[in-house]
């Protein structure tokens, strides 16, 4: 009898450690298989970067510049031609100068004046300026400028004479159309003071 109850005591513990075994295998067999790749996906969705927005296109215009708006050209409305002096009638000769539509009584006339527009200007009561633009003015109100010799060319002025341009209220006169008057733009304040005049407050004015 002592025998048996020690046989049935070992059997029992065998079968409570077998039991005890199946179970830890049931728990690790019934654990949810996609566990870790879960895990996994979750930590590339976190190290996934941000959706940037896209680029937008470059605006070339925004880096071109802008065309420089053409200059009009204005009609000088003048009634008689600049160079002969005849009356304009019919339908006459157009040039565009400078921005300015002159009017001539023929071809030859033309050409004339575009050999040496500078003589004629004052004819026109055009004022050349310094920066090389023609300003419309009424020559009428221009004071006579003058000096014994022309500071450009040396040579003696005629003071009755009409070599001469509109310059700043005043009529500068010279020797000859010889490149006088183009020099004397050149650098007009350096010949000032050899027709009596001086700069003052903006103004050209007598000395």
């Amino acid at each position: 009898m002592k025998y048996v109850l020690a046989f049935a005591t070992s059997f029992a513990a065998v079968l409570l450690v077998a039991a005890i075994l199946r179970a830890a295998v049931l728990s690790r067999d019934s654990a949810p298989a996609d566990l870790p790749q879960n895990s996994q996906s979750s930590a590339h969705q976190h190290e996934a970067p941000a959706n940037q927005p896209a680029p937008k296109p470059e605006n070339h215009a925004q880096h071109t510049p802008p065309l420089e708006k053409p200059a009009e050209v204005a009609a000088l409305g003048n009634e008689s031609d600049p160079v002969s002096g005849a009356k304009l009638e019919g339908t006459p000769v157009l040039l565009e100068h400078k921005h300015w539509q002159i009017g001539f009584a023929s071809e030859d006339t033309r050409k004339r004046f575009e050999k040496n527009p500078m003589r004629y200007y004052a004819k026109l009561s055009l004022e050349p300026t310094t920066d090389g633009r023609l300003l419309q003015v009424d020559g009428s109100k221009y004071e006579r400028a003058l000096a014994a010799d022309c500071p450009i060319m040396g040579g003696e002025i005629d003071p009755e004479g009409e070599v001469f341009i509109l310059h700043r209220g005043f009529k500068i006169h010279f020797c000859c159309w010889s490149g006088c008057a183009d020099e004397f733009l050149a650098n007009a304040a350096k010949h000032y003071a050899h027709y009596g005049l001086i700069e003052r407050d903006g103004k050209l004015v007598r000395k």
